[in-house]
C-alpha cells in the first residue's frame, strides 16, 4: 500500500480536530459546569432532565401554597385565640357578677360586654394578603357586620342560618360566599360534579360561622322563685354577649346564668375550631418537609443529569489536553515528506 504525503496530512488533521473540539468541549464543560448544552448534546438525560425541571417547578408552586394556606391558618388562629380569651374573661366576669354582693356593678359588667362583643366582630373581620380570612370566598367586604342590632355573614342574618351535609343555608336559601377555600397540595387534585374532592386538596379556610356560632337554641332555666322559662336564644357569640349585656341592665340575674352557660357552649366550639387549625397546621408542616426532602432528590437528580463533576472533568480536560499537545507534537515529525514520495 502506498502511503502520499497527503493522505498523512488529512488523516493527521482530522485527528487534530477531533482533538482540539474534544478539548474545547470540556473546556467548555469547566466554565459553565454543564454536562448538556443543547438536546442533541443527550437526547435520554435531557429528557429526563426536562421532566425533573417540571417536578421541581410544581413543588415550588406547591410550597408556596402551603407556606400561604399556613400563614392564613396562622392569622385565623391568632384572631380566634383573642376571640376565645374574650368569651373566657366574659364567662369570668359574669360568674364575679352573679356571685358579689355589690349589685350596682353590673352596669360596670354591661359597658365592659357592649365593648367586648365589638371586638369580637373586629377580630372575625380578620385579613390576610388581601382576603377576610373567616369569611369564605369574600374577598372585597368584612364577612360580619352588625344591623338592627343583630349579627350578620356576608348580607345574612345569622341566626337564620343552619348547616346540612356541610353547607350552610339561610330560608332554603345557600348563604353567599360561604364556600370552602381549597388548595393544591400535590395530592393529585380532581374536581367532581364541577367541585373540587375535598380528599384530593388541602382546605385552607376557616369559617366564621363555625367558630362564632350560627343559628339558635333554646335554653330552659328557673328564676329565684322557682318558676321555669324556656327561650329561644342565638348561638352565636355578638349576640349573646348582647343578650347578657341587656340581662345585666335590667338586673336580670337567672336569665345571665343561663346565658352564660349557652355562652360556653359556644366557647367550646371555638375550641375545638383552634384545635383543628392546630391539626391542620401541624399537616401542613410535616407536608412541607416532604416537600423540602422530595426537592433535595430532586436537585441531587437534576445535578447528577445536567451538571459535571469538577474533579472528573478536571482530569479528563488534562488528558484532552495532553493528547492534543502530543497531536502537535506528532505532527511536527510527521508532516515532511515521506521517504516514497522523495524516492519517487
Amino acid at each position: 500500500m502506498r502511503v502520499t504525503n497527503n493522505y498523512m496530512t488529512r488523516n493527521y488533521l482530522n485527528n487534530l480536530n477531533n482533538s482540539l473540539s474534544l478539548y474545547n468541549e470540556s473546556e467548555n464543560k469547566l466554565t459553565t459546569g454543564r454536562k448538556i448544552s443543547k438536546m442533541s448534546d443527550d437526547v435520554s438525560a435531557g429528557t429526563r432532565a426536562l421532566g425533573v425541571r417540571t417536578q421541581s417547578y410544581k413543588n415550588e408552586q406547591i410550597r408556596e401554597n402551603v407556606e400561604k394556606a399556613g400563614e392564613s391558618l396562622d392569622v385565623a388562629e391568632s384572631n380566634l385565640t383573642s376571640i376565645k380569651d374574650i368569651l373566657q374573661s366574659v364567662n369570668e366576669q359574669t360568674m364575679t357578677a352573679l356571685n358579689g354582693t355589690n349589685v350596682s356593678a353590673s352596669n360596670i359588667f354591661s359597658i365592659n360586654f357592649t365593648s367586648l362583643k365589638n371586638q369580637v366582630v373586629e377580630f372575625a373581620n380578620c385579613r390576610y394578603n388581601g382576603s377576610y380570612v373567616l369569611g369564605g370566598t369574600n374577598n372585597t367586604t368584612p364577612p360580619f357586620t352588625v344591623e338592627d342590632g343583630n349579627l350578620m355573614y356576608n348580607g345574612v342574618k345569622v341566626n337564620d342560618i343552619q348547616k346540612t351535609e356541610g353547607k350552610f343555608y339561610a330560608g332554603g336559601e345557600k348563604v353567599p360566599q360561604s364556600d370552602s377555600i381549597y388548595i393544591d397540595i400535590g395530592i393529585d387534585l380532581s374536581i367532581k360534579n364541577g367541585e373540587v374532592d375535598p380528599r384530593s386538596a388541602f382546605n385552607m379556610s376557616v369559617s366564621g360561622l363555625d367558630c362564632l356560632g350560627y343559628g339558635t337554641s333554646e335554653i330552659t332555666y328557673q328564676d329565684t322563685e322557682g318558676n321555669s322559662h324556656t327561650e329561644t336564644v342565638p348561638n352565636n357569640a355578638y349576640d349573646i354577649l348582647d343578650e347578657m349585656s341587656k340581662c345585666l341592665d335590667e338586673k336580670d340575674f337567672d336569665r345571665l346564668g343561663a346565658l352564660n352557660d349557652h355562652l360556653k357552649e359556644t366557647l367550646d366550639g371555638l375550641v375545638n375550631e383552634i384545635s383543628d387549625i392546630g391539626i391542620r397546621t401541624n399537616y401542613l408542616d410535616t407536608h412541607t418537609e416532604r416537600l423540602k426532602d422530595e426537592d433535595y432528590v430532586l436537585t441531587k437528580i437534576q445535578n447528577n443529569l445536567e451538571y459535571i463533576k469538577d474533579t472528573d472533568e478536571l482530569i479528563n480536560n488534562k488528558n484532552l489536553e495532553y493528547s492534543w499537545l502530543l497531536t502537535l507534537q506528532f505532527g511536527g515529525k510527521i508532516l515532511p515528506q515521506s521517504l516514497m514520495d522523495y524516492i519517487q
